[in-house]
């Protein structure tokens, strides 16, 4: 039975965001725009919290040293995992931008800007870390090649994103176009990730570690990247959902603060 907290915050849900109750996806959204989605607020915390502990303690106390790279190895584990994560949140926001231009649901366009700012922390990371990476390993912070590149436009086409929602405000016409660039992003995924093709491995430096077989020699480094990258990808779920439910209180409160404009003008 929902108690009657619940039909109140399924109605303000309803009337402030444009939802209705429906099956499947838009259920789920519609759950979480009204404050009712245990999993994703009570669950998704407590097991990022977890992992991310686990996940450093494989790293920092399990895991030895890298014969070549010694100790600056395991920034892999950090860079690897935000990469991975940013592709998840990316495909968030590609999900959120294609119903939002198929519905005109308000929740669907505060989803994508919740998942495209946790997108850009995401890829700013694995810059930041892949440069350190990059300067320890071979002497160089950047190098023109596919892989920097490509990640390079992803990453700036992200930035655009969340500065241009900075800016324009609730203009409708905004936010079609931010969905349209939201799926630019995600369209230029399969780029950054096909990249690493465009050259032989001889003709430049960011390494296939993964995709190359043996190319984590010990089950430790393996475990530590598994544990890792769930860590990472869980708590950019948590932080999307955080941000989200920023979103939808502060609309509430930008509608509610109009209704009262209103109500002043009315009795004026």
């Amino acid at each position: 039975m929902m108690s009657e907290q619940d039909e109140n915050l399924s109605s303000v849900a309803e009337h402030n965001l444009e939802l209705a109750p429906m099956e499947g996806i838009d259920a789920l959204v519609f759950r979480l725009a009204a404050g009712r989605s245990i999993i994703l607020q009570k669950i998704v915390p407590l097991l990022a919290i977890v992992l991310v502990l686990f996940a450093n303690i494989m790293v920092f106390t399990i895991v030895p040293n890298e014969a070549v790279m010694g100790a600056v190895q395991r920034i892999f584990y950090y860079h690897v995992g935000s990469a991975s994560s940013s592709y998840l949140t990316i495909f968030l926001l590609f999900v959120a931008s294609v119903f939002y231009l198929l519905g005109r649901k308000t929740a669907w366009d505060m989803l994508a800007q919740a998942s495209a700012e946790v997108s850009l922390l995401l890829c700013s990371i694995v810059l930041v870390t892949g440069m350190i990476w990059g300067h320890s390993a071979w002497n160089v912070w950047w190098r023109w090649e596919p892989r920097l590149v490509s990640f390079l436009v992803l990453w700036l086409i992200l930035f655009s994103y969340v500065v241009m929602r900075g800016f324009t405000g609730h203009d409708a016409r905004f936010r079609n176009f931010a969905a349209v660039v939201g799926i630019i992003s995600a369209v230029n995924v399969p780029i950054v990730i096909f990249s690493i093709k465009f050259l032989d491995q001889t003709e430049q430096l960011h390494p296939e570690v993964v995709a190359r077989e043996g190319g984590l020699s010990d089950e430790r480094f393996v475990w530590a990247l598994i544990i890792s990258i769930l860590a990472i990808a869980v708590t950019s779920v948590w932080f999307t959902t955080v941000r989200f439910m920023g979103l939808v209180l502060a609309e509430r409160l930008r509608r509610l603060e109009d209704d009262v404009l209103n109500m002043e003008e009315r009795h004026a």
